[in-house]
């Protein structure tokens, strides 16, 4: 098992939602719940419940990318870590996750979470970054809070990747170095991924 700083790292294809760990990252819009891909498969477990107080809240007051929200999923003893990155524009999504999950890992320390799954995030249907670059920007951001706060609840963050390779974030955690460096996004458009995921969604 790989660490960063005092963070266990696990890299895994599966369903985030099936995840047995105490707080479960969502990717987000920053003015409504995203209700399919991770968002669908959070609510078939039965915790639709967070993703509606994500959508009441934002629904008044748009989030900022990168914002962050904390809340009860509706099983007990599981938070869903809403982030809003979904649909941020290529030259900044790279630095929207890395302050999304930085400021996750913040926020669960608060609360004593230990345990963290998050999604390869900003790889999806219209997102902008590639595996690797996705596995830069979270593991970058885990790499700063354990540098900014060395003494934290945090013992693991598990990267649950849905449907793909998992080496690409595999070679980037050997790498053993993650100073933030902000990228633009380098994911080529696929229209058949594209049209496979909207017929997914309905």
């Amino acid at each position: 098992m790989k660490k960063i700083g005092n963070i266990a790292v696990i890299i895994k294809n599966g369903d985030i939602a099936a995840e047995n760990v105490e707080c479960l990252v969502v990717p987000q819009f920053k003015d409504c719940a995203s209700y399919a891909a991770v968002g669908g498969s959070i609510a078939k477990k039965g915790m639709r419940k967070g993703l509606d107080i994500y959508d009441e809240a934002v629904s008044h007051r748009p989030f900022d990318y990168g914002s962050v929200l904390l809340t009860e999923s509706g099983k007990n003893g599981i938070y869903l870590a809403h982030v809003a990155t979904a649909g941020a524009e290529k030259d900044k999504q790279f630095k929207v996750i890395f302050k999304a999950i930085l400021q996750v890992l913040t926020e669960a320390d608060n609360l004593g979470i230990k345990t963290i799954a998050v999604p390869e995030l900003g790889t999806g249907i219209i997102g902008n970054l590639t595996q690797t670059q996705s596995a830069k920007a979270i593991f970058s951001a885990v790499s700063q809070f354990s540098q900014l706060k060395p003494q934290n609840t945090i013992e693991e963050i598990r990267l649950v990747i849905y449907n793909k390779p998992i080496e690409p974030a595999e070679k980037v955690l050997s790498q053993k170095t993650f100073d933030f460096k902000d990228e633009i996004g380098e994911k080529a458009f696929n229209l058949t991924e594209w049209l496979e995921g909207m017929k997914s969604w309905e």
